[in-house]
């Protein structure tokens, strides 16, 4: 869904996927902000239960603050490779795992397991061909997965997802590593942007060899009121 100021010439436009996540830019216009902000805070007519807004210059009204709950901070990251080991450390539990790409044949199962493959493609069929999707199975069952989100010219957004029964077992690591060296065979870009609250998700991506590229940005989360 696009928004724009003005349908013939726009010179501001908001710009919203069925997901959630919402870009605004170009150049502040105050009756398209006040009408944008009572779209988001009073009628929130959006389809997502929550709208993950990235603003580079925020209205004002995102700025206030009683606003401030709405905000929290992201960083972006690239892969360093000096410092990405292409060979990885055998895992205690190795021969419990096994590594699979997605395809016709697993897809209904990956499907079922994280509930991912809308999120950022329009169906399973593009999900198998453009998300390079790489899936960590632990004893014969999928538990982590490592995909693309979004990919403009050779350049990927790195999504990572272990089921919380998996977790703490270093499989994330792996499926991430795994697909890190599947885009290099693509001649693809791997790019990581997080929360910079996410511990988790932090460490991970510097102990593969990503590193930041950017110093941390506000992102706006913007929750549906029920």
């Amino acid at each position: 869904m696009v928004y724009v100021d003005d349908a013939d010439s726009p010179s501001q436009i908001y710009v919203e996927h069925s997901f959630g996540f919402a870009q605004l830019f170009g150049d502040s216009h105050e009756l398209f902000e006040k009408n944008l902000s009572y779209y988001l805070l009073v009628n929130m007519c959006f389809h997502a239960d929550k709208i993950r807004l990235y603003a580079p210059s925020p209205p004002k009204w995102l700025n206030l603050s009683q606003d401030e709950s709405w905000r929290s901070y992201r960083q972006r990251f690239a892969i360093d490779t000096n410092h990405f080991t292409r060979e990885q450390s055998p895992s205690l539990h190795q021969e419990k795992i096994k590594v699979e790409q997605v395809n016709e044949m697993n897809i209904g199962l990956i499907s079922e397991a994280f509930g991912v493959v809308r999120h950022f493609w329009r169906n399973a069929e593009d999900f198998i061909v453009r998300s390079n999707a790489v899936v960590i199975f632990y004893e014969g069952k999928p538990a982590s997965i490592c995909y693309s989100a979004a990919q403009a010219s050779n350049r990927v957004e790195i999504d990572v997802l272990t089921l919380p029964e998996y977790r703490n077992l270093g499989l994330g690591k792996q499926a991430v590593n795994h697909f890190v060296l599947r885009c290099f065979d693509l001649s693809l870009i791997p790019l990581w942007d997080c929360f910079t609250n996410n511990s988790g998700s932090m460490m991970l991506c510097k102990s593969i060899g990503f590193y930041p590229i950017t110093d941390p940005y506000p992102f706006f989360t913007i929750n549906k009121k029920l």
